[in-house]
């Protein structure tokens, strides 16, 4: 309250409040000196009539409820009316016998005026009669609105405003008005008659509608102005919502007063119309209060909750309107009246909250006057309009009302536009201060690049022209470790530069682990080793065994150190660099010192340094970025000019991770080099990229590492790769590939090799969540980041070839033991044959035995690991066993070998053919009386050989089909089931197998030609 006494605005808004409201009270409770309708007679005796005249016909009409009578009719009947009050509604009157009104139903006002003018035309403006009327002057029929009917078939309602024009002949007129209403809970006349002259009554009727007009034009053009805004250029939703709000305000004009609407479409019915009208008046406080939500937002949960109520309802009630007729919606409107002006009144009370709470801020403060002032004037308005309907209040201040609401809005809006411009200018100086500053970084990144850039160019020029001899190997060695370390010091600028613009943004990610000190001095000397001598400056490391290790992010640390070290060096030569780590209570202290002969004084800092020179702003930078890291690992950094000290505090490694590290280093110490997977350097590695950095690189590294190489920058390329000779044993593959992207590429090739027969290594952008999803679920083993680093590079390739050689590994040690199964289920069935005829033909029995021996010499040639073996190899072995099973079976066994014979030399899994050819005599021919015919083909259809196996035996229904397919049963055997298994390991397609009873049976397989 104090905010508001001593708020001059704030005072205006309620002294302006107080002014309407007694204006108001004293329009309604004055008691002007006009006549009165008495008795159904209206006399104008006494009246000073002048050209402005207008006399409001209101008092008491004849009426005669539940008729519709012309004039000549109530003449010639003899119907004893009732009085009905003008304006006024039928629910609220009953006539002296007790005769109470129905609010829908029909009737017939009269009303006898005297003493009017003569000679003169007259107009009589009726303005709003629920629902339908039809006017009557001296017995004509002047005009009407809708059809007054008995019924509700019969009459159409309307409830347009007209004015009528007549000439009187005498001093005493009669006016006889037709009501009906079936539609509304109250019907009759609601707004007062007018009578005065026919030149001022038309001249008022047309600057009324002008006026609506020319308001209704000034918010058309506000609508269309900030629909362009939204569609053209930001799409901001404040935007559509000021354009759905003129638009709204263009509808309440134009639906009501003079109801423009219906004079300019009539063919608009009166539902329709209705439902135009209500929609926008309600309609426009839910645009108020969306708007009044965009510009002052609130974080009260509650507050939110409880100010959504009135809106949420009238939003219902919309949807009610939308979808129902007038009777049905208009049964509540005196209610929805109410919560409307709640719905302005919540608005008002939230720009009025904002307004106090930002009575520091001249620029909010001011824009919310605006919107104060615009809902302030908007409840009155809609108060107003609702006032005039009941109450004989001056349509003169409505409209008032209306023109100072426009001129609000239009001075909030050139505001909103000044303070958008004023921004645009405020941006538009900070861009240009941003671009400036932009430059000299690039100026002095420039200056700083060039140094390591030039360093490289002429370590490798020198390399280039050095004879590549064996006694030059130590210095060739010395010149690329220098280049090395030159290309790291200079990734580390790099990093120091990212990293200033990440800690701005709060984007640095810190992963904390144990850190080992000695590891990361020594990396620091062996890197920084090469300034260090041009500088005659000696490292020294002091590392105490209880401060070796401590709580960091490695990369982050070494980072540090980099800065730290580059930046003494920078500043001191002649001396000694000394690395020292000491352990404290909570923390593992580290320390540099210089011991120099010469110092080049300058102050140290966050911000910077004294120093002039690029030199000097690289190590601001450096050093900047050095403590924010050091603080984001939870650590201190304090920099000591004058005694030439820098202290680095951390937080200790705990005793288990220690321990763990610690038998990690011994091991690594104890075996050397890192081991690598047998056979992996000699891999054929596909690379599908269409930039030449990442091609260049991995050409380089791979090349040198021992793979054998495939390129490809596109996908067409990748296909002819995969389907042509030696397929790779892995695709690095670019998920940006061209035409087709890496993602499609990969889920085309998951369609024909699975994870483990050929990995997929994408090259990606960025590593966030997204990125890995996209990857993982379009088929990739793992991924890597540009820029590309070559340890990360290897690893993952290694990792990747030895999962897959280990996977390769239980393959074919699952497809050995299935064939170690099959061997003694083949010698059971010879010896059981040669045992059959030992007893019958002992001379049969010996060359059977001769050929079971050749038989047992091929089959225990084969190695249970060999994965693929020549056809003619799996022939011998077919042949060996049909003259077993001919010397059997003799001429009730027949056996057809179609070979196509330049197959010979394809390569065929071991013990793939054999087993459905004893299929084929054992459980085909062998079992019908008459015996049989075995014919076996082996033919070549483009890149797939084709086996087929067909007998003429007893066949099999297609249950038995299914069961041979899918049985585990031991008892049955485990040929066919061991040759669907391989058949799957190798091409992922089973045996087909065709067969019908009594007629025999076709087994038909495929597989690759190699």
């Amino acid at each position: 309250m104090k905010v508001i006494r001593k708020d001059r605005f704030l005072l205006g808004i309620g002294f302006m409040t107080l002014l309407l409201a007694l204006v108001v009270m004293w329009q309604i409770t004055s008691e002007q000196e006009r006549p009165v309708a008495k008795k159904g007679v209206m006399d104008l005796a006494g009246l000073e009539w002048t050209s402005r005249s207008v006399i409001p016909l209101d008092g008491e009409w004849e009426f005669y409820p539940e008729h519709l009578l012309t004039p000549r009719q109530i003449h010639l009947t003899h119907l004893k009316p009732m009085m009905m009050q003008v304006p006024g509604n039928w629910d609220e009157e009953s006539n002296g016998h007790g005769y109470t009104m129905n609010g829908k139903s029909y009737g017939t006002y009269r009303l006898l005026v005297r003493n009017v003018p003569q000679g003169e035309m007259m107009a009589i403006a009726k303005r709003y009669v629920r629902f339908s009327d039809a006017m009557y002057i001296d017995g004509k029929l002047m005009n009407r609105s809708g059809i007054p009917g008995e019924s509700v078939d019969s009459y159409v309602p309307r409830n347009e405003p007209y004015m009528v024009y007549f000439h009187p002949d005498r001093s005493e007129i009669e006016i006889v008005l037709q009501v009906a209403n079936f539609d509304f809970r109250s019907g009759g006349i609601y707004n007062s008659i007018d009578l005065g002259q026919g030149r001022y009554m038309e001249a008022r009727a047309m600057i009324q509608s002008g006026l609506e007009l020319l308001i209704i034009g000034i918010v058309g053009i506000f609508s269309l102005l900030f629909f362009y805004l939204y569609v053209r250029l930001h799409r901001d939703g404040i935007q559509l919502l000021y354009a759905l709000f003129f638009i709204g305000f263009a509808l309440t004009v134009v639906t009501n007063g003079e109801r423009l609407l219906l004079h300019l479409v009539p063919d608009f019915s009166f539902e329709l119309v209705y439902k135009l009208k209500y929609i926008a008046v309600y309609g426009l406080s839910v645009i108020a209060s969306l708007i009044t939500w965009r510009l002052v937002p609130d974080n009260r949960v509650w507050w939110k909750k409880w100010r959504m109520i009135p809106s949420v309802m009238l939003t219902l009630y919309l949807g009610l309107i939308t979808i129902s007729p007038f009777r049905v919606y208009s049964s509540i409107q005196e209610v929805m009246y109410a919560v409307n002006v709640c719905a302005y009144a919540v608005s008002f009370i939230v720009i009025l909250r904002q307004y106090i709470r930002t009575s520091d801020e001249k620029r909010t403060r001011s824009e919310a006057q605006l919107l104060i002032v615009c809902i302030w004037l908007m409840l009155v308005n809609y108060v107003l309009g609702v006032i005039v309907t009941w109450y004989p209040v001056s349509q003169v201040l409505l409209n008032c009302t209306t023109i100072v609401i426009l001129g609000t809005f239009a001075m909030l809006l050139i505001y909103q536009y000044v303070q958008a411009y004023a921004s645009m200018q405020r941006l538009t100086r900070q861009l240009q201060v941003a671009d400036k500053a932009k430059d000299e970084f690039l100026l002095l990144t420039s200056h700083e690049l060039n140094s390591p850039l030039h360093s490289i160019i002429h370590l490798s020029r020198s390399l280039l022209t050095t004879s590549m001899k064996r006694t030059n190997e130590l210095e060739i060695r010395s010149k690329l470790q220098l280049i090395r370390n030159t290309a790291y010091r200079m990734s580390n600028l790099v990093n120091d530069l990212i990293d200033v613009s990440r800690f701005r943004d709060g984007a640095v990610k810190i992963s904390l682990g144990t850190v080992d000190l000695v590891s990361c001095f020594s990396l620091v000397t062996e890197v920084l080793g090469f300034l260090a001598s041009g500088k005659e400056i000696v490292i020294v490391r002091r590392v105490e065994p209880d401060a070796r290790y401590v709580t960091a992010d490695e990369t982050r640390l070494l980072q540090v150190l980099y800065n730290l070290v580059y930046h003494m060096m920078g500043q001191y030569h002649h001396g000694e660099l000394i690395f020292a780590s000491e352990r404290d209570r909570t923390a593992i202290r580290i320390m540099l010192h210089m011991k120099a002969e010469q110092g080049l004084g300058s102050r140290l800092g966050p911000g910077g340094l004294d120093t002039t020179s690029a030199q000097a702003e690289r190590t601001a930078a450096g050093l900047s970025a050095a403590f924010e890291i050091v603080s984001a690992m939870g650590g201190k950094l304090t920099i000591n000019e004058e005694e030439a000290w820098i202290t680095l505090e951390l937080p200790p490694a705990s005793d288990a991770d220690m321990s763990l590290l610690e038998a990690a280093v011994g091991e690594e110490t104890y075996m050397g080099e890192e081991k690598r997977v047998e056979g992996m350097s000699s891999a054929h590695v596909l690379i599908a990229t269409s930039d030449l950095v990442d091609l260049e690189q991995l050409n380089t590294l791979l090349s040198a590492e021992g793979f054998q190489l495939s390129f490809a920058d596109n996908h067409t390329k990748v296909s002819s790769v995969l389907a042509g000779g030696r397929q790779p044993d892995l695709v690095i593959l670019d998920a940006m590939l061209p035409e087709i992207t890496g993602y499609e590429m990969c889920r085309r090739i998951r369609m024909d090799f699975s994870q483990a027969e050929l990995p997929v290594l994408f090259i990606n952008m960025r590593s966030t969540p997204a990125d890995i999803e996209a990857c993982i679920q379009a088929g990739g083993n793992d991924f890597i980041t540009r820029p590309l680093d070559a340890g990360e590079i290897l690893v993952r390739i290694h990792m990747l070839l030895g999962m897959k050689q280990l996977v390769k590994q239980a393959a074919n040690n699952e497809m050995a033991f299935l064939r170690s199964q099959i061997k003694p289920h083949f010698l059971y069935n010879a010896l059981g044959t040669i045992m059959s005829l030992c007893f019958t033909d002992g001379p049969r029995a010996g060359e059977l035995l001769g050929s079971f021996s050749r038989y047992l010499r091929i089959l225990f040639h084969l190695d249970n690991t060999e994965e693929l073996i020549p056809l003619r190899q799996e022939m011998e072995l077919i042949q060996a066993y049909v003259e077993i099973e001919q010397e059997r079976f003799g001429s009730r066994l027949q056996v057809e070998l179609n070979v196509d014979s330049t197959l010979y030399l394809c390569k065929v899994m071991p013990l793939l053919i054999e087993p459905l050819v004893e299929n084929a005599i054992r459980h085909g021919v062998s079992k019908k009386i008459d015996g049989g015919k075995v014919t076996l083909s082996i033919h070549r259809h483009q890149e797939q050989v084709q086996v087929v196996v067909e007998d003429d035996g007893i066949g099999m229904s297609q249950e038995q089909v299914t069961l041979v397919l899918n049985r585990n049963q031991s008892d049955q055997g485990i040929g066919l089931q061991n040759v669907q298994r391989r058949l799957k390991h190798l091409n992922g397609q089973g045996p087909v197998i065709q067969s019908e009873l009594g007629q025999g049976t076709k087994i038909r397989i495929e597989f690759p030609y190699q």
